[in-house]
Parts: C-alpha cells; structure tokens; sequence
C-alpha cells in the first residue's frame, strides 16, 4: 500500500467550489462513498473565523442532507452530488480517500492505494479529460507516524499564522483559545506533530 496526493483541477459540479470566494473559509473531505452513477456522498468539515453563516448559505442546498454547527467556527456537512468525477474516479479505481482540500488550482486529494489502483485511477482520469498531477508518493507509514487530524490542523494554522516567524506573529495562547484547549495540551500537541513530521522527513532523506 502507497501513500499519494494528487491535484486534481476542480470538477464544474463540485458541491464546495462556491466556497472558494471565501479566503478565510476551509473545506476539508472528511469521507466519501459512491452514490447514483457517477455522484458522491461526501462528508466534509467547514471552518471559517468571520464568515460561516455566509460560506453555509453559499452551498446548493438541493445537494445537502444535513449540517450540524460544531461550533461558532465550524460545521460538518453532509452532501449528495449527482456528479463528481474525481471523487468517484478514486473510488472506482479501488483508492481510499484519506482526505481532500481545497486551492485555487483545484483539489488536492490524499490517497491511500495499491499501485495497481494508483496505475488505474491516473488511466480512469486521463480517458475522462481530467487533468492532474501527483505531488507526492510514497510507502504508507505506520499509525504512529501519521498526524491526528487535530494536530495536522494545529500545525496547519500555527504555520499560516506565524507561529514559526521570527518574531513570531501568533503565540501559544492564541493558538489555544483559538481551538477551545489548554495552553498546554496546544503546547503538547504542536511538539507530537512536529516530532512526527521531523522523523518521516529524516527518514525520507
């Protein structure tokens, strides 16, 4: 089994590309499964600081089955979208959706594969017309090296935020009370997926 991400341009039918005038808001894949013949079910999460009423009401509400706030930030939605290729492209070629996000390109899609399926999901995805890159490949490494998806978020915002400038532009606190902890469990947390990430990179290299 391999790791990849792939970026896939965003399909037209995409359920979350209205979400894309939105530079504050984050929309992350949390899971998917087929659905009619070439749609998805997709479960996704939804963050936004300053404006999540309004990246909520720019959905296509024909599309969602339901939406549960998680807080003043955040909400999980679950959608049905009666076409979307790549997603369903993935599913067909035998790939688990780890996750997906995102970007003004289009959408980068963290796999879990065979080789076979990888092999067969790039011959799926060029006989569709869809244009795509892998950006990463690699052997699935084990559970303990793979960042929760807490400390991946922790890491994401600390990083986009300035925790790691020099002088920094956010401190420990802030990032604290920005995900509802304790100083010290943001503080413990950041330490673990650092240390994850040190160790996959040094063994990489």
């Amino acid at each position: 089994m391999i790791e990849a991400r792939l970026k896939i341009r965003m399909p037209e039918t995409c359920a979350v590309a209205a979400v894309r005038a939105f530079n504050r808001a984050k929309v992350k894949l949390l899971d998917a499964a087929p659905y009619d013949s070439e749609g998805v079910k997709s479960l996704l999460q939804i963050e936004s600081d300053a404006c999540l009423e309004e990246v909520l009401s720019a959905l296509n509400y024909d599309t969602v089955e339901d939406i549960s706030k998680v807080s003043e930030s955040k909400a999980k939605a679950a959608l049905a979208v009666h076409q979307c290729i790549p997603a369903r492209s993935i599913l067909e070629a035998g790939c688990f959706i780890k996750s997906a996000r995102h970007t003004e390109e289009g959408v980068e899609w963290d796999i879990i594969a065979r080789r076979s399926s990888l092999i067969k999901l790039a011959k799926i995805l060029e006989e569709k017309n869809y244009s795509f890159e892998i950006k990463r490949i690699g052997e699935l490494t084990s559970e303990r090296e793979i960042l929760t998806e807490k400390e991946e978020e922790i890491l994401e915002y600390a990083l986009v935020n300035g925790y790691f400038d020099t002088p920094k532009r956010v401190g420990i606190r802030s990032i604290a009370k920005h995900f509802g902890i304790s100083i010290s469990t943001a503080s413990d947390m950041l330490r673990r997926g650092m240390k994850k990430v040190l160790r996959k990179y040094f063994e990489e290299n």
